[in-house]
């Protein structure tokens, strides 16, 4: 998955469409957004992206973060602190970053934001922002905000 999200943004790495941002993003990058393929030993390989309505120009620590986010710190059964740091490890050395400093503070940008809005579509009126609500996105995201920021320095050892 971090091979595929490397291949993108050097892709849009310096063009028109990064305009003048470092690439171009998905911004929601998740299992439900990606296109596997069966390899023909029982397991799937990502081969493409969906769902671009929220891609634009970014930063790429902003999609690794958001990548880590979805496939690793996001799961309500997520691994313990120690196993999260070697998962997120995993995930960085596939991508290619060196520089991890800022991929924790990242990751939680992207959690704060995402639960703060859907609560503010959600008040503003938006249905689908309403329904995400009352079948707990902002508690969960609230809490998945949380885990992240109690184990932030335990993970970053791990990490490296």
């Amino acid at each position: 998955m971090a091979e595929l999200v490397r291949e993108l943004h050097d892709l849009t790495a310096a063009s028109a469409l990064a305009g003048s941002r470092e690439v171009v993003c998905h911004n929601d990058l998740a299992s439900r957004n990606t296109v596997y393929r069966d390899s023909g030993d029982g397991s799937y390989l990502p081969v493409a992206f969906i769902d671009w309505d929220l891609a634009g120009p970014g930063s790429r620590i902003h999609d690794v973060a958001y990548l880590c986010w979805q496939f690793v710190i996001g799961d309500p059964d997520r691994p313990d602190p120690i196993t999260a740091g070697k998962q997120l490890r995993l995930i960085c050395d596939a991508y290619g970053l060196s520089e991890r400093t800022d991929l924790l503070p990242a990751i939680m940008a992207c959690q704060d934001r995402n639960w703060r809005q859907i609560e503010a579509s959600a008040n503003a009126g938006d249905e689908v922002s309403q329904r995400l609500r009352d079948l707990g996105a902002v508690r969960t995201g609230q809490a998945t905000y949380q885990w992240t920021a109690t184990h932030q320095h335990e993970i970053e050892r791990v990490l490296g």
